[in-house]
């Protein structure tokens, strides 16, 4: 058995050299397989018809199909899948014509029919051909049909005993087609279940990671931005700025890592990514998110510049897919740069797109390499070992949802260039969010109560201090239910709530909140290591003002909380 299994490998495998993807490779195996069992039954039944008959109306024929069956495998070895299908499914479609007309006493010509219609799903994936085959053996069926009810032309006149043996042959080699058919459907069911229970666990075991990986991220972080902010008011702690700079360099590329596994989840689970189109300045965009990536660029002596084509100076597109697509070119031009090199950033329009590269100077990369550089999970361990290979298949990924499209080039001495083309919409002043809140509103805050829901007591620590640093007064509870009793005791102006908490998680505790008239107008924001979009939406819409990921940077969130402390104040004086 296992001497007829070798002999039959390389047969059936014939084609699939180098074929990677996995829905194709199972076609072409099927048609191969397709082709040797049914060379070998019409073959078989064919001699034992001529040696029992001694008639060669069903020998030639055999012997022309066993020759016809066979040429799908020559298709196949030269890498036209599509012609060796189209070949197998026309070569049965002839043979069921032929062998149902000579033979209509002894052959079911439904099941002759129901085999071809099988094939048709198993062989063909594009709709229109499936079309067209299933309107073929439909036509083939009233053909026969019509041919046996008319008597039109005779069948084939044979003994009752070699009717007998040729009905039981022809109903075997009929049944194991079917059987050889069916068995992929029954195994695609299976595997679909499967899948099904697979992509659960993985949901759930991305969610528990992630989320709680965000935790002692944010408390990490969070130290980072607040030795940040003591070191600009007290120059004395100067020499520790490269350790707080490299210790906010490796929770910012860990953060990176933590929503690139997100966004893959995302993409894996099906979910469409939404278009947000927003105006803004063009110049100070680009120029902020380089001024962000300049510090991790000094950990490797890489410089980073810029430079601004003709471009209008405020656009029309999605800013924040902008933020995390040039985010990670950039995280990669240093990751793999060399070091004492420069990465520049190009932008520039020209008619109806325009156009962002982010060009470095680094290892060379080989064609096969470059083609398979927006799979996910490719990246060059070679060199470093960090991250996980995710970044540039999501990059790709945000660039469609945008209408764009993305090309990688690398020249032999190691300049790698990727440029992105995008849909150029040029906004107006009129459309910009004129929201002039940076350093200078802090001290708007400093008479403003809030109040803290964290059940982590570091993190509660962390933002309590920060807060404090801004002037806040502060109360500190651990669950939705202190969050009720402590509002009614004394109004907060604001409160930043966690989403998952003992006793009363964040979603339930704002739906007694909005459905208090006395404080269904607090603003809340939702600050929390749960990243899904479906945990976003739900929290939105049962009365969230805003949704802030951990770990929390505290410039972002003091942006958020004058925005909103400014909305409601003016819906208060309407």
């Amino acid at each position: 058995m296992n001497g007829i299994k070798n002999t039959l490998s390389p047969l059936i495998g014939i084609g699939t050299d180098g074929v990677t993807d996995e829905e194709l490779k199972s076609k072409i195996t099927l048609v191969n397989t397709l082709s040797l069992v049914l060379s070998f039954l019409v073959l078989t039944v064919g001699t034992i018809f001529y040696l029992l008959s001694g008639q060669l109306s069903i020998l030639i024929p055999a012997v022309a199909e066993f020759i016809l069956t066979l040429v799908p495998l020559y298709f196949n070895a030269h890498r036209k899948y599509l012609t060796a299908a189209i070949i197998a499914f026309l070569v049965q479609s002839a043979a069921s014509v032929y062998f149902g007309v000579l033979l209509s006493n002894v052959i079911d010509l439904q099941a002759m029919v129901i085999f071809l219609i099988s094939l048709i799903y198993l062989l063909f994936k594009e709709s229109n051909l499936r079309k067209l085959a299933l309107i073929f053996s439909i036509c083939i069926l009233l053909f026969l049909e019509t041919i046996y009810h008319y008597q039109l032309i005779a069948p084939l006149p044979l003994q009752q005993d070699i009717a007998f043996v040729f009905r039981l042959l022809a109903v075997a080699g009929v049944l194991i087609l079917i059987i050889m058919v069916s068995r992929p459907y029954v195994h695609s069911n299976d595997v679909n279940e499967q899948l099904k229970r697979s992509n659960n666990f993985k949901k759930v075991f991305v969610y528990q990671v992630t989320h709680e990986l965000r935790t002692p991220l944010n408390a990490i972080y969070g130290v980072a931005q607040l030795l940040k902010r003591e070191i600009k008011l007290d120059r004395n702690l100067k020499n520790i700025e490269p350790l707080v700079d490299q210790l906010m360099h490796a929770t910012n590329n860990t953060r990176n890592i933590v929503n690139n596994v997100l966004d893959m989840a995302q993409i894996e689970s099906g979910v469409t990514e939404t278009y947000a189109s927003e105006a803004f300045e063009v110049k100070p965009f680009f120029e902020k998110l380089l001024e962000v990536n300049k510090v991790l660029a000094k950990t490797r002596n890489i410089k980073l510049e810029m430079a601004i084509g003709n471009m209008p100076g405020i656009i029309m597109t999605d800013p924040l897919k902008l933020n995390q697509i040039v985010t990670n070119l950039l995280a990669n031009a240093i990751k793999y740069g060399n070091k004492n090199s420069t990465a520049l950033l190009s932008v520039s329009a020209s008619g109806l797109f325009w156009t962002i590269q982010v060009t470095s100077q680094g290892a060379h990369i080989p064609g096969p390499k470059l083609k398979n550089i927006f799979d996910p999970f490719t990246a060059d361990k070679s060199k470093y070992t960090e991250g996980t290979g995710l970044g540039l298949y999501i990059v790709k990924n945000k660039v469609s949802s945008m209408n764009g499209h993305i090309v990688v080039s690398s020249t032999p001495v190691g300049i790698t260039t990727f440029t992105i083309t995008l849909p150029l919409l040029e906004g107006k002043a009129e459309d910009l969010h004129t929201e002039g809140f940076e350093e200078t509103y802090i001290k708007d805050l400093s008479d403003i109560h809030v109040l803290v829901a964290e059940d982590n007591e570091m993190s509660a620590m962390l933002i309590s201090r920060m807060l404090k640093q801004i002037g806040c007064t502060i109360t500190l509870t651990g669950n939705g239910l202190e969050v009720l009793g402590e509002s009614r005791r004394q109004l907060p102006d604001l409160i930043i709530m966690d989403y998952h908490m003992d006793i009363m998680d964040g979603r339930e505790t704002l739906m007694h909140l909005k459905n208090d008239p006395a404080l269904k107008n607090i603003p809340v924001i939702i600050a929390t290591g749960d990243a899904f979009r479906e945990s976003r939406e739900l929290l939105m819409d049962a009365g969230a003002s805003a949704f802030i990921e951990k770990p929390i940077e505290y410039n972002s969130l003091i942006k958020l909380m004058h925005k909103h402390l400014h909305t409601i104040s003016g819906e208060l004086q309407e």
